[in-house]
């Protein structure tokens, strides 16, 4: 990303933090960072495109920077999952102007493409999360998987709220070990939890539509097959060769214009794993649908 289109999103929220999103022109946002409005136009389509830009940044970022700790470093999986709330935490609060904008302009019941993109990270983050405690804690966690990623959640965003919005002075570090000592708490001493939240609560896929909804079955599938892990020597090179290439799919589905060759010669790949082949051929039908095939 050019230095020209971060210093314009970068400027955009400083006057969206101000005036406020749905008051503030793009004939503002140049004239604050001395460009014309075809600058502005050259690198985004809109005022609204620009947000969507910066969403998907954010979120791209936020997985990147903490799934660098996914292997190596010599940490276990606890220590590694504390670093990827530290990235998460850390994060959270370096966007604070940018995610102040979003709780308080768009609002979760109306219709709207940055609306719509909110939710899709909102599911594909809870993905992560689940993905990221089944690494943490092992299988034994999977009965309450939905339960446990919702009870870190919640923290996470009350910790936040006081970081924030009441301006609290915590160490990102101290509380995302803290986060994890109480996880690790409750799964130690989990032989009396009865499951709250349905197995299937996070395949919430008909609520959304297009490609996001592509996107969150694969996140889904990825779950799932990572849950079910194996020892067995072909089975675990067949599980690793599925992971990888859905994998590969979830990098290829964000693009503009992702290679249609590709992506359905991945996705009838994955159709050839029994133990997911029903849902590999509803995201070819949905892959299908959303090209209008």
């Amino acid at each position: 990303m050019s230095d020209r289109k971060m210093e314009i999103m970068e400027t955009a929220i400083n006057l969206f933090s101000d005036k406020g999103y749905h008051f503030t022109s793009v004939q503002e946002i140049t004239d604050a960072c001395g460009i014309s409005k075809g600058a502005f136009y050259k690198h985004f389509a809109s005022k609204e495109s620009m947000m969507l830009t910066l969403l998907q940044k954010h979120h791209d970022q936020l997985l990147q920077e903490a799934d660098a700790y996914q292997v190596g470093h010599g940490l276990t999986p606890k220590e590694r999952l504390i670093r990827k709330l530290k990235v998460e935490l850390e994060r959270s609060v370096e966007y604070r102007s940018f995610f102040n904008v979003l709780f308080t302009e768009f609002f979760p019941n109306e219709d709207g493409e940055v609306n719509a993109k909110m939710k899709q990270i909102q599911f594909a983050l809870r993905s992560w999360h689940e993905r990221s405690l089944l690494e943490a804690f092992g299988s034994r966690v999977k009965p309450y998987l939905g339960d446990l990623t919702t009870v870190m959640e919640g923290i996470i965003k009350e910790y936040l709220m006081l970081i924030l919005w009441q301006r609290q002075q915590l160490s990102v570090q101290r509380l995302a070990r803290f986060i994890v000592q109480q996880l690790d708490v409750m799964v130690q001493h989990d032989e009396e939890i009865r499951p709250v939240l349905p197995a299937d609560f996070n395949h919430a896929s008909n609520e959304l539509e297009g490609k996001a909804a592509i996107q969150h079955e694969l996140e889904s599938m990825l779950v799932e097959v990572k849950m079910n892990a194996v020892d067995d020597g072909e089975a675990a090179n067949a599980q690793k060769q599925q992971i990888n290439t859905v994998e590969m799919l979830l990098k290829e589905l964000p693009i503009d214009t992702p290679r249609d060759f590709l992506v359905e010669a991945l996705m009838e790949y994955l159709c050839h794993f029994p133990s997911s082949r029903e849902k590999s051929e509803k995201i070819l039908a949905l892959w299908k649908e959303w090209k209008g095939d």
